[in-house]
């Protein structure tokens, strides 16, 4: 009796240190972008081991869609400390929001995070959303933070909008100027660059 005890006990005590293997915890999971390649970062909890880690990117607007781009072999996780990962995706689709999760030893996913990626060439700007009904950003390339002025002309060539920054873009309100089209100038300060655009504004 006491030894089929024993085989109870121990076959318990494995399923559960089996379950403690499979079972992968995060302790976190963030996103970042550096020149339009997506560096994702997680950390596993100490105690926790899996058997590999499979990412996946969904670039659709409701983040459903998922397709795998990178399988991690191997074991992951440690029994005695947290274990940090990360990982570069060098091409997110650009211009949008790429979603990213994170499967963890086939068994547990992660929770969903989402990352605007920004592709601009140097010589052209990006504004969305477009028409202007409300509050749009205006992006443009920007990599070395140099000075830039926006300006926008009437029809008569006349300045009725002037802005500076250093970051690369600009918050363009439909309050600020009245219903119409217009042309606009980014010119970078640094390097004398100009960009021409227009902008629809609809109040």
């Amino acid at each position: 009796m006491n030894q089929f005890k024993k085989q109870i006990l121990t076959l318990l005590f494995s399923v559960l240190y089996g379950m403690s293997l499979c079972q992968t915890i995060l302790d976190d999971f963030a996103l970042d972008l550096n020149q339009g390649k997506v560096l994702l970062a997680w950390t596993i909890k100490s105690g926790s081991i899996c058997n590999g880690i499979q990412i996946y990117r969904s670039s659709t607007a409701d983040s459903v869609n998922f397709s795998l781009i990178e399988d991690i072999q191997g074991v992951c996780g440690d029994l005695s400390s947290p274990v940090a990962y990360t990982f570069t995706d060098e091409d997110p689709m650009p211009n949008q929001v790429n979603y990213y999760k994170l499967l963890l030893g086939g068994q547990e996913f992660s929770e969903v995070l989402g990352i605007e990626v920004l592709l601009i060439p140097s010589n052209s700007y990006l504004l969305k959303p477009h028409p202007i009904t409300s509050s749009s950003s205006l992006y443009f390339y920007n990599s070395n933070n140099n000075d830039v002025e926006l300006k926008v002309f009437d029809d008569f060539g006349s300045v009725i909008y002037k802005k500076q920054t250093n970051s690369n873009r600009f918050i363009l309100d439909s309050s600020m100027i009245s219903s119409g089209l217009y042309y606009f100038t980014l010119e970078n300060k640094s390097n004398k660059s100009i960009i021409n655009g227009r902008a629809l504004f609809l109040e």
